[in-house]
């Protein structure tokens, strides 16, 4: 048997000494849970989970959840699944709505990078706003209004707003649009979407600490430019605009 580390299985790719000093808050435990669990894998020592929903039936085949896992309040089935892959993570778990945590922006300025994968726009653009207030560079993904392209747009402290990176997307938020109680979805499409996520987020930290391992740095720095990044074939257009998820009519 050999003695390898994951540090030493990881050398030159991601630093794992950054990793395990970096701190994650994750809104939304469901389609983007697998995004958080590479993180684990490639180290990150700290997380905090906030979503207020039970695993069900349908979330089976759709996440990385299982039958065993069903009836469990989402975070603490992830935490489970990060634990078992990540032993030392430290893992806080809010069983609630985001809007709800008390002491939430402080919650938010205490991590490195928040991530929010969640169904609801209005609540998605009202976070991102509350993590840019907070300080912290926040990556917030979905899919498009017709559900065949995944995007991540990226929002720092001092940068461009959330409303400003997707302004068709929130010209239909003000206009009142809700998403439907049901929508299509596919593991295929959430999957790409959640590794494309995994990599941006350890790009970001990478480039942020001036590391030397290029390949990850060169994709933070290409992220914060960009300000936005779309999947499978560029810049979508048939929805006629990058919406978060689907849009149901206005009330």
């Amino acid at each position: 048997m050999n003695a390898h580390t994951q540090s030493d299985r990881q050398a030159g790719r991601a630093d794992s000494a950054l990793m395990l000093k970096s701190h994650l808050v994750m809104i939304g435990a469901s389609r983007g849970l697998s995004s958080g669990l590479t993180l684990a894998r490639i180290g990150v020592g700290r997380f905090t989970l906030i979503d207020s929903q039970h695993v069900e039936v349908e979330n089976i085949g759709q996440t990385l959840y299982d039958q065993s896992h069903i009836g469990m309040p989402k975070v603490e089935a992830a935490k489970a699944m990060i634990m078992a892959r990540a032993p030392t993570a430290h893992v806080e778990t809010y069983h609630a709505n985001a809007e709800d945590v008390p002491d939430l922006t402080a919650i938010l300025a205490s991590a490195d990078v928040v991530k929010i994968g969640i169904d609801h726009p209005r609540s998605m653009f009202a976070l991102a706003k509350r993590a840019q207030y907070a300080g912290v560079a926040t990556f917030i993904h979905g899919m498009t209004g017709d559900g065949l392209q995944h995007f991540t747009a990226f929002v720092e402290p001092g940068g461009k707003s959330l409303q400003e990176i997707l302004p068709e997307a929130w010209k239909g938020v003000e206009a009142g649009y809700e998403p439907p109680a049901f929508f299509p979805s596919c593991a295929l499409h959430t999957e790409t979407m959640n590794s494309a996520v995994a990599l941006m987020i350890a790009g970001y930290l990478h480039h942020r600490a001036g590391s030397s391992i290029e390949l990850l740095s060169n994709i933070g720095a290409g992220l914060i430019d960009a300000g936005l990044a779309t999947g499978f074939n560029g810049f979508h257009t048939p929805s006629g605009f990058l919406t978060p998820i689907y849009f149901g009519s206005p009330n």
